[in-house]
This record gives structure tokens, sequence and C-alpha cells, in this order.
């Protein structure tokens, strides 16, 4: 009987057990705020005023796709930004952040809310990305297939979990119009990351390919960089570029993006998580 229970004695069970109460009790506040309506609103707008726009224009298809992950992925800071900030906001009026600041295990609670607020993310991300390309299906359309479109989806998502610990912190230490700032610059850096909105759409090439590499080391460039990738590797595969060494060049760049990305993404998650754990309210000490 003794060993039954031997893995529970460890303390992980309770641990998880814990962790996902909190992940239950961050849901039922969502329930309660405006953010899920905010997140359907932004993915159905999105996914079917660029649907129907490039199912009516003559634009290539797979390159508007490209064109649309990048729109999304560059987003993604700013989404990070709007929702974190709104959501710190709350937790501050509902009682000085006495839900999260004042938990016994405060790490674990952080890091419950971060995931339901990318989960959120990320589940806006996925109704975008189907709603476009259901409209460009159902136009006659050239489509990209579900595998990349499941890529694109994994790339947005881990491209994108750095960002909302930054962003939460933001929200944290300087307020809900702090975070919104620092997701709108993350926006503006993503697009100019890969040459500005639409430029291998117009251009015809492939933005990836000949986008700087050093600008990788900032975060707010991994989603769109590797959504990006997510479809100019497979177009360049089936010799959709002039260039023959376009894919080479593009298999280097997205080993060396991932990399970058997974790395960077659990440096900022042991750091952000140590901060919060000693972070004080100095505006509520000071009251």
């Amino acid at each position: 009987m003794k060993d039954c229970f031997a893995f529970t004695e460890t303390g992980f069970g309770p641990r998880r057990s814990a962790f996902f109460a909190m992940m239950r009790s961050e849901l039922v506040r969502l329930r309660r705020s405006s953010l899920i309506a905010l997140h359907v609103t932004l993915a159905a707008a999105i996914g079917l005023a660029a649907g129907w726009y490039f199912a009516v224009t003559p634009w290539d298809a797979l390159l508007a796709y490209d064109a649309f992950v990048q729109l999304l992925g560059a987003g993604a800071a700013l989404l990070a930004g709007i929702s974190c900030g709104l959501s710190i906001d709350a937790e501050r009026d509902a009682g000085d952040y006495a839900n999260l600041l004042g938990h016994p295990a405060r790490r674990r609670a952080f890091a419950a809310k971060a995931t339901v607020l990318l989960g959120l993310g990320a589940l806006a991300c996925l109704d975008a990305l189907l709603l476009f390309v259901g409209v460009l299906a159902a136009a006659g359309k050239p489509t990209p297939s579900t595998a990349t479109v499941a890529l694109s989806f994994l790339a947005l998502t881990t491209g994108a979990a750095a960002l909302y610990a930054i962003a939460l912190a933001a929200a944290l230490a300087r307020g809900r119009n702090a975070s919104i700032a620092v997701g709108a610059l993350g926006f503006m850096i993503a697009l100019a990351s890969l040459g500005g909105l639409g430029n291998g759409l117009v251009t015809g090439t492939l933005s990836a390919s000949i986008a700087p590499l050093f600008l990788i080391a900032f975060p707010f460039t991994w989603p769109a960089r590797l959504a990006a990738l997510s479809i100019e590797v497979p177009l360049a595969a089936k010799g959709a570029v002039s260039t023959p060494t376009a894919l080479e060049a593009l298999v280097a760049n997205a080993q060396i993006s991932i990399a970058v990305c997974v790395v960077g993404s659990i440096l900022i998650a042991i750091m952000w998580l140590a901060w919060v754990n000693r972070f004080e309210d100095h505006h509520r000490a000071q009251e």
C-alpha cells in the first residue's frame, strides 16, 4: 500500500494538482472579464477580413498566407500586452493583487495566469488561421496543407510564450498602459524585422530568407519569424523561389531561430519566475 502512494509522497502529485486548481480559478475569473470577447472578436475580424480580401484579389494565395501568419506573429506582442495589462489591472482592482502576491505559492500562481492567457491567445490564433484558410478554400484558392497550418500554429504559440512573461512583468511593475506600450513596440519591431507588412507578398520573395538574422535576438520577433519559416520552407522546397540557395538559407535560419527561441524562452521564464517571487508592490507600500 505504501508503494502505491510513493509517487504522491514525493510532492509532485500535490503540486501538479495545486497548479491545475490555480488554472481552474483563473478560468473562472476569465469568464467574468472582457478578454474572451476581445479574443473572439479579434480572431474573427482578422481571419474573415484578410481571408475575404485575398479571396477576391489576384495575389498569390500561398504568399498571402505567409503575409497573414507574419501579421499574426507580429500582433502576438500587442495581444499579449493588452490581455496581460487588462488581467493584471483586474487583479489590482479586485484586491491589490492578493490572488497573486498573497498566494503562498506565488510562482505557481503567476505561471497559472500566464498559461491561461497564453492558451487564450493560442485559441484566438487558431481561430484566425482556420477562418483565413477556410475563406480561401471556399473561394477555390490554393491553401497550405494541414501539416503546414498546424506547424504555423505551433510556431506562433511557441514564439509568443515569452512575450506573455514580458507583458505580465511590465503590467505588474508599471501598470496596464506600460504593458500595452511594450506590446505596441514589439508589434512594430516584429514587422520591421521582416521588411514590413506584406513585404514578401509585394516583392514575391520569402521574407525570412532575407531578414537580418541578428534580429532574432529580440523576443518580439520570434512568433512572426517562426511562423514565416513554417510556410516559406515548404514553398522553397517546392521550388517557389528563383534562387537555388533559398532552401538552404531558410533551413539554416530555421535551425538557429528555433534554438534561440527555445533557449531564450526557457531563460526568460526562469528569470521571470525568480523576479515575481521577489516582487513587492512599492506603490501599495507608499499608500
